[in-house]
């Protein structure tokens, strides 16, 4: 194959409408910030994520272990900015123990995929004790993460 038959196969195959490019993500989930009060309840615990952006749409599965109560809730969230905590965009499924999976598919609006460009969006699980948040992580770009 030519050099302008792999340059031009290559325009034509970005081109056909509806093939999207998979992006993939992760985060590593640490508890959430705490007060003296809320020390024992999150402290310790721990999980991971990672997730696939496949044209609008977000594949996430991940687990946790060593919460103190069972986990209650999970959701997708976004924030201004990475770092600062904002609203939840879509629930995900979790398990109700104290340890467990986490998953879920969302479609995402082009402000939502921008701002997981920006590393603005997070996954956060709340439990029983820490109903306003156990654990919590920022995706991103997989391989970017700081180990």
């Amino acid at each position: 194959m030519t050099r302008h038959s792999i340059i031009l196969a290559g325009l034509l195959f970005t081109a056909i409408p509806g093939v999207a490019f998979a992006q993939s993500y992760e985060a590593e989930l640490d508890p959430t910030p705490f007060d003296a009060t809320a020390r024992d309840i999150v402290i310790g615990s721990i999980g991971d994520v990672s997730a696939t952006l496949s044209g609008d749409t977000l594949t996430v599965t991940g687990k946790f272990s060593d919460l103190t109560s069972p986990a209650s809730a999970a959701q997708l969230r976004t924030g201004l900015a990475k770092g600062v905590p904002g609203d939840a965009i879509s629930t995900l499924m979790v398990s109700h123990g104290q340890k467990g999976t986490v998953s879920g598919t969302v479609k995402l609006t082009p402000a939502q995929i921008a701002a997981l460009n920006k590393q603005s969006i997070y996954v956060r699980i709340d439990s029983e004790k820490a109903p306003d948040g156990n654990l919590q992580g920022w995706l991103e770009p997989a391989g970017e993460r700081n180990n």
